[in-house]
């Protein structure tokens, strides 16, 4: 009988202690393909899209299943000749890495936030990956992309796998005997 009114004590301590401090019970969600090869960590899902935090070059991975990769609107890469190359810029920057080999760029590209530059963009690529001429916005600030390298090899090898880390927590329970 004590054993049972122990049992459910603890029960209700490691209840209450989960309830109440929500990071016992985290968890991070690893993406890799199929060859084994860590992706990164899951951030979010939208249709066919993942953001996936990768450590080692400090930023986001924008990421769709089928590996097509990015083009157009989502990400706002332009250019400041007219014929999409050169240097990639955006106009709003954020910590994401894109692989840019869609277009006529190779490899993993991150913002350079020191590069910033003033200039009117003269070329982008829209939503089908082609080439646009764009007056854009005349004499904004502008911030390079830079190439990294790559977090993984391409290209990924499909299904792609998930494995979830917890975090583990361990509460001590001890006997009044």
């Amino acid at each position: 009988m004590r054993l049972k009114i122990l049992l459910f004590a603890a029960y209700i301590l490691i209840s209450a202690i989960v309830t109440l401090n929500p990071s016992i019970s985290a968890a991070d969600v690893y993406v890799y393909d199929n060859n084994n090869q860590n992706l990164g960590i899951l951030l979010g899902m939208e249709g066919d899209n993942m953001d996936l935090f990768i450590p080692s070059i400090g930023g986001v991975l924008k990421f769709s299943y089928d590996y097509s990769g990015w083009c157009g609107d989502e990400i706002n890469v332009v250019f400041n000749s007219d014929d999409c190359s050169g240097t990639p810029y955006e106009r709003d920057p954020n910590p994401i890495i894109l692989d840019l080999s869609v277009i006529s760029l190779s490899g993993f590209y991150k913002v350079d936030y020191n590069g910033r530059q003033t200039f009117t963009p003269r070329s982008y690529y829209d939503e089908s990956c082609n080439c646009r001429l764009d007056p854009g916005d005349p004499n904004a600030e502008y911030y390079p992309f830079v190439q990294v390298q790559g977090p993984f090899n391409t290209p990924i090898a499909l299904p792609l796998n998930f494995k979830i880390r917890t975090k583990s927590v361990v509460v001590p329970l001890y006997n009044n005997n």
